[in-house]
C-alpha cells in the first residue's frame, strides 16, 4: 500500500511511546540508542541505502523511515509490537518499490536491447546478402573472363584461317588470272588488230601485235616476214603474204583456245578456294562478333561485381557503425541488471534478514 507522510508520522510517534513486550530485553536496552549501534552494521546500512534510493516518495517520508529503522528492524520479529510491525511493513513496501523500479529499468533496457538485437540481425542479414551477392558476382566475372579469353582465342584462330584461305586463293588463282589476262590480250590481237591488218595497211595495229607475238615465241621467219606484209596494201599482197597472215591467225586462235581450256579446268578449284575464303570470312565475322559480345558481357559483369563490392562495404560499415550503439544498449541493460541483482542480494536480503530475525537468532554484523 502507499506509504503516506501522515501515516508514517503517526506510526513513528506511537512506536516511540509504546513500551516493548514484557519479559524482554528491550526495557533494559531502551536507554541505549539503537541507531548508534546500527551505524557499523552493514545489514542496517543495506536497508537504509534501499530507503535512500526511494526517490519517488517525499524526502520527509524517507527521513522518517530512516529514523524509525533502528527501532522497527532492530527489534526481533517476535518482540515487536503492532506499531513496530507497521514500521517494518512500511519499510518493506519501500524496499519492494525500489526493487520494482529497478526491475522496470531492467525491463526497459531489455526492450531496447531486443530492438537493438533485431536491428543488428537485420544489418547482419544485409551484410550476409551483400557478401553472397559479391561472391556470385565474382564467380560470374571469372566465368565471363574465361568466356572472353576463349572468344579472343577463337577470333584469332578464325582470323588466321581467313588469312590462310586468302593466301591459298591468291596463290591458286594467280595462274588462272594470268591465263585469263593473256587470253584477253590474244583475243584482242586476233579479233581486232589482226583483222585490221588483214583488211588494210596499218602500222599502228602491227605495233600492237608485236608484244603478243613475242609472248608466243613465233618462228623467226614468220616474225621477219610480218613487218613487210603489214606495210603493204591488201591489193599488193601475194600468196606468201596471205599465208603469213593466215598462219598468224591460226597460231593466235590455237593459243586462245589453249588458254580458254586452262581457265575452264582451273575454274572449279578457284570456286572451291573462293568458297573456302567466304566460309573463313563468315567464321571470322562471327568470331569477331562473339568476341565483342564477350567483351561487353565481361565489362557488365565487372561493373556488377564492383557494385556488389560497394554494397558489401556499405553493409559492413553500417553494421560496424551500429555496433557502439548495440554495445551501449547491452552495457546499460547489464549494468541495470547487475544493480538489480545487487539490490536483491544486499538491500532486500538485509531487509529480509532483519525482518525475519527473532530473539533466538544472532543479528548479523557482516557485509552483504
Amino acid at each position: 500500500r502507499e506509504v503516506s507522510t501522515l501515516s508514517c508520522q503517526k506510526t513513528l510517534s506511537s512506536a516511540k511511546e509504546m513500551p516493548a513486550k514484557k519479559g524482554t530485553k528491550r526495557q533494559v536496552e531502551a536507554a541505549t540508542p539503537v541507531a548508534k549501534k546500527s551505524k557499523a552494521d552493514a545489514t542496517f546500512e543495506g536497508v537504509a541505502e534501499a530507503i535512500q534510493q526511494a526517490v519517488d516518495i517525499p524526502e520527509v517520508v524517507r527521513t522518517m523511515l530512516l529514523a524509525g529503522l533502528p527501532d522497527g528492524l532492530g527489534t526481533p520479529s517476535d518482540e515487536r509490537h503492532e506499531l513496530q510491525t507497521g514500521i517494518v511493513s512500511m519499510i518493506g513496501q519501500v524496499v519492494l518499490g525500489v526493487q520494482a523500479k529497478l526491475q522496470e529499468g531492467v525491463d526497459a533496457e531489455a526492450t531496447k536491447v531486443g530492438g537493438a538485437d533485431g536491428r543488428r540481425a537485420e544489418l547482419g542479414a544485409l551484410l550476409a546478402k551483400a557478401e553472397a551477392g559479391l561472391d556470385a558476382a565474382a564467380q560470374d566475372t571469372q566465368a565471363q573472363a574465361a568466356a572472353h579469353a576463349a572468344a579472343e582465342a577463337a577470333a584469332e584462330a578464325a582470323a588466321a584461317k581467313l588469312a590462310e584461305s586468302q593466301e591459298a586463293q591468291r596463290a591458286g588463282d594467280a595462274a588462272m588470272e594470268q591465263a585469263q589476262q593473256s587470253k584477253a590480250r590474244l583475243e584482242m590481237g586476233l579479233n581486232v588488230h589482226l583483222r585490221v591488218v588483214e583488211a588494210e595497211e596499218c602500222e599502228q595495229h602491227h605495233q600492237a601485235l608485236l608484244p603478243l607475238l613475242q609472248e608466243l615465241a613465233l618462228d623467226q621467219s614468220l616474225m621477219s616476214a610480218l613487218p613487210s606484209v603489214c606495210a603493204k596494201q591488201p591489193s599488193e599482197r601475194g600468196a606468201f603474204d596471205a599465208m603469213v597472215l593466215e598462219q598468224l591467225g591460226k597460231i593466235l586462235g590455237e593459243k586462245v583456245a589453249e588458254l580458254a581450256k586452262f581457265v575452264d579446268e582451273a575454274a572449279p578449284a578457284a570456286q572451291q578456294r573462293a568458297a573456302a575464303v567466304a566460309e573463313a570470312q563468315a567464321g571470322a565475322d562471327a568470331a569477331t562478333a562473339s568476341r565483342a559480345s564477350a567483351a561487353a558481357a565481361l565489362k557488365a559483369s565487372t561493373l556488377a561485381e564492383q557494385v556488389a563490392k560497394d554494397a558489401g562495404q556499405s553493409a559492413a560499415a553500417a553494421l560496424a557503425a551500429f555496433e557502439p550503439e548495440y554495445m551501449a544498449a547491452t552495457q546499460a541493460r547489464d549494468e541495470k541488471r547487475a544493480a538489480l541483482e545487487y539490490f536483491k542480494a544486499y538491500n532486500v536480503g538485509s531487509f529480509e534478514l532483519l525482518r525475519d530475525k527473532t530473539s533466538q537468532t544472532v543479528a548479523p554484523t557482516g557485509g552483504a
